[in-house]
């Protein structure tokens, strides 16, 4: 039986190997999907050795905090990762990992099943990892001309620079509470929020007086309504949560490591409300 990983740091909130292992068992496919919790950088180093060993490994995912450290263990990358700097994707292939990027690709779709345009708004995104990343490249694909990053970490969010220079307006994160700018767009992409520290947010709505956004996204999906979200609604906003871009990123993935590729909308609505289920 082929194996296939998410790892992560803290994993208890994710419902990953649900999606997956029902893709597989739907094609037909001798594999079998898991989580792998890994507690620090020493952690990562042992499960990579692992997976070059094992010749049952297909691949694997990679999520918080991992998404840029894996780029050091990886032979190659994809021309999506080169420009992100960051992977979620990785595909055994012969000896060499190959790193890939399936969350922009999640992300944009999410976004576009919304209907909202993101031509000429100001958008802001809280956080300046990974998930920021592969977000601010969705967005660029898009056509966004223009996008805001708050992070707590002053230098990490000038650092996207380097990648996305053109479009990137970085902002301190206490001129959020300072200053009354209006955004039309709030995604958030850190993990603020995220169970089970569920009662936790981003960004403070009760005292954001400078116009309500059009929409609020969340990359969490667990639990489905953050606080985050809750606060936004209660504005007036539109929102969204990240499940179906967690289901669109791993249908990508399957492409890759299975080269799956005839989902019909019927069975990704049916995974969609099964995850439902399990949250």
């Amino acid at each position: 039986m082929k194996k296939l990983y998410l790892i992560g740091k803290s994993l208890r909130h994710s419902i990953s190997p649900l999606i997956h292992n029902k893709i597989l068992s739907n094609f037909g496919i001798d594999a079998v999907y898991s989580n792998v919790e890994l507690p620090d950088f020493e952690k990562l180093k042992e499960f990579v050795e692992m997976v070059k060993k094992d010749g049952d490994v297909v691949g694997f995912n990679i999520t918080i905090p991992y998404k840029e450290d894996i780029l050091e263990f990886c032979d190659e990358v994809s021309e999506d990762v080169r420009i992100i700097q960051a992977a979620n994707t990785v595909k055994k292939e012969g000896e060499k990992l190959v790193a890939y990027n399936t969350d922009w690709l999640g992300f944009k779709r999410s976004l576009e099943e919304v209907g909202i345009s993101v031509k000429d708004k100001r958008i802001l995104i809280l956080g300046a990892g990974g998930a920021a990343k592969a977000c601010i490249y969705g967005l660029y694909r898009m056509g966004v001309k223009e996008v805001f990053v708050a992070n707590r970490t002053y230098e990490k969010a000038e650092s996207l620079k380097e990648v996305f220079q053109d479009i990137l307006k970085i902002l301190p994160v206490e001129w959020l509470r300072r200053y009354e700018f209006k955004y039309d767009i709030i995604i958030n992409t850190t993990s603020v929020g995220m169970f089970p520290n569920i009662e936790s947010s981003p960004f403070d709505f009760e005292n954001y007086v400078a116009g309500i956004p059009v929409f609020v996204y969340d990359m969490i999906y667990n639990p489905p309504k953050t606080t985050f979200l809750e606060e936004a609604e209660k504005k007036g906003s539109k929102t969204e949560n990240g499940l179906k871009m967690l289901v669109y990123q791993a249908v990508e993935a399957e492409k890759i490591w299975f080269d799956i590729v005839n989902l019909s909308q019927s069975f990704l609505l049916e995974i969609l409300k099964e995850c439902e289920k399990k949250i």
